[in-house]
């Protein structure tokens, strides 16, 4: 069976260990592709791949992960940080950054494809929230992306509060304390 190439061995352990089907992650995306029509007979479908058809079409079609080059990262990366200093430096418009809106618009225009980067979505963040947002711009990411966020944001907000209740000196002798 032909797998398209921007699959990663990464990619396809994942995909498969999501469905019920361990992979050994010491096999070679080789013998991983050799062996994948056993590993289909095993695979435990979703609402996402809901047939063998939607997983072969999955696998055969280019992966939806988002991977720029080294000299797109590089690039991406270099305004994603020239836009993260513009917004910390209280959105001043100097010759070592910007000299005015249009040009911050031009560029995250030009990086907020690349979503997947934390750093493009940090400066998608300080962009969105400066007095010079011309459109509200939303970084692309892939849904594995998302989720993890989606994850990361709910194991953040649950936090159980505590009372702790100290005796101190004689003029306050007893502390409460709310952490």
């Amino acid at each position: 069976m032909f797998i398209d190439k921007s699959h990663s061995k990464k990619d396809i352990i994942k995909l498969f260990s999501k469905h019920g089907v361990n992979i050994d992650e010491e096999k070679t995306k080789g013998n991983i592709i050799s062996d994948i029509e056993e590993y289909m007979e095993n695979f435990k479908y979703d609402d996402k791949i809901q047939n063998l058809t939607q997983l072969k079409d999955y696998l055969k079609n280019k992966s939806p992960k988002q991977r720029p080059t080294t000299e797109e990262k590089s690039r991406v990366m270099f305004i994603a940080k020239k836009i993260i200093k513009w917004g910390k430096c209280n959105y001043n418009f100097d010759s070592s950054t910007y000299t005015d809106k249009d040009q911050v618009y031009n560029e995250i225009l030009t990086i907020y494809k690349w979503g997947d980067l934390p750093s493009v979505r940090r400066a998608c963040t300080f962009y969105n929230s400066s007095p010079y947002c011309i459109n509200h711009i939303n970084p692309i990411m892939t849904e594995e992306v998302a989720q993890e966020i989606k994850q990361n944001k709910i194991i953040k907000t649950q936090y159980l509060y505590k009372l702790t209740i100290r005796r101190a000196t004689k003029e306050n002798p007893i502390v409460v304390l709310f952490d």
